[in-house]
């Protein structure tokens, strides 16, 4: 089809909540950034960024969409493949490989793939491969707050499993006031919360060193939890490697990985067994499609990494998507009414896919038009 680009457009929203953190991190407000690509055909496409944990500096997006636009004005939005390969990896020496406007391109790539589902009149999900139709979803949470003791921990875990139908959730670990000692108390407290038929996810965010996280996983084999996310700086493959034939529990990692070239080169040192490739961090679908399929090809599977709703085509799209990050309510307030239709977990914790034409959520925007910055 002959359909060019000719407008693009930026919006940055920002919105209190009670702040809170995990190993390395503080998160303040929510912030999401939204861009609209339209066409000479009428067809509208949108793609964002951020909520849950955006505390990267919105103040950027603006500018990098307005880079961006010489480069995309004009150009088939259809052809995802090669206006990724031209403002991603051919702009390495300009931008550098990943930061940033990595994240404002896979807005726009997104945005250009809701143009394609909606030329085709087909879903992202079908589009990437449509192998499944439902997945099992974990509930993110148990994050670091004020005034959140054990008690509060567990009661905000129980709430996950009987009203939202989890059958797996995350906590987080590696907030270094707390040390080994009071994070395996979390862990403990979570795992007799929630019983020995719910799998529990354990995050340090990239808190620790080898040996630090070696001592954890240990201690966590005894409590049986399904993964140990982010243990480690994300480019010390070695020590990645180190970790993972040390332990019995499955190392996840991939959430800040931007490029396929990072993934295979944890992959080629063995040093994790679930990927939680991200695509609104890597450049879009495109580049997320390669690494499921190359997940896929190695015997590893993938947990993509936040903003549920767009992450949920791609991970449905591979036979080995294993699990959805849902982040429930209770973490963003805002979230209950963000998204039309609202992403639901069905009563034995899987997540149906959409399959209306392009991604299959709609921001609502006479919500979020109250909190527009930019």
């Amino acid at each position: 089809m002959d359909i060019k680009i000719k407008h693009i457009k930026s919006e940055s929203f920002e919105w209190e909540r009670p702040g809170i953190w995990n190993g390395m991190h503080f998160y303040g407000p929510g912030r999401l950034h939204k861009v609209t690509i339209s066409t000479d055909q009428g067809i509208e496409g949108i793609g964002w960024n951020g909520g849950t944990a955006a505390v990267r500096p919105s103040g950027f997006y603006g500018l990098y969409v307005d880079y961006y636009k010489s480069f995309l004005i004009g150009k088939n939005p259809l052809d995802t493949e090669k206006l990724t390969l031209n403002l991603g990896q051919k702009q390495d020496k300009i931008l550098g490989s990943a930061g940033l406007h990595t994240q404002v391109l896979a807005a726009l790539i997104i945005a250009c793939w809701d143009i394609k589902g909606k030329v085709k009149g087909k879903s992202i999900h079908s589009l990437l491969g449509g192998e499944q139709k439902r997945v099992r979803a974990y509930v993110a949470g148990g994050y670091y707050a004020n005034n959140k003791g054990l008690k509060e921990l567990q009661e905000e875990l129980l709430h996950n499993v009987e009203n939202l139908n989890a059958t797996a959730i995350k906590i987080k670990i590696g907030d270094p006031n707390a040390g080994i000692s009071e994070d395996m108390k979390r862990v403990e407290a979570a795992r007799n919360a929630i019983g020995p038929n719910i799998d529990l996810l354990v995050d340090a965010n990239c808190a620790f060193d080898l040996n630090t996280a070696i001592e954890y996983a240990k201690e966590m084999e005894n409590y049986d939890v399904y993964w140990f996310e982010e243990p480690l700086a994300i480019h010390d493959f070695k020590a990645h490697k180190t970790l993972n034939s040390s332990t019995s529990l499955m190392i996840a990692a991939g959430e800040n990985y931007y490029t396929l070239a990072d993934f295979e080169t944890l992959i080629d040192n063995n040093g994790a067994g679930m990927l939680n490739v991200d695509a609104t961090i890597c450049p879009g679908y495109d580049v997320a499609l390669e690494v499921a399929k190359l997940a896929q090809k190695k015997g590893l599977k993938i947990a993509p990494h936040g903003c549920q709703e767009l992450q949920l085509p791609l991970v449905a799209a591979v036979s080995n998507g294993e699990l959805l990050e849902y982040y429930p309510p209770e973490v963003d307030e805002l979230r209950k009414d963000l998204f039309h239709p609202k992403l639901t977990i069905d009563s034995d914790g899987y997540v149906t896919v959409p399959d209306s034409p392009g991604i299959g959520f709609d921001l609502n925007m006479d919500l979020l038009n109250r909190f527009k910055v930019s």
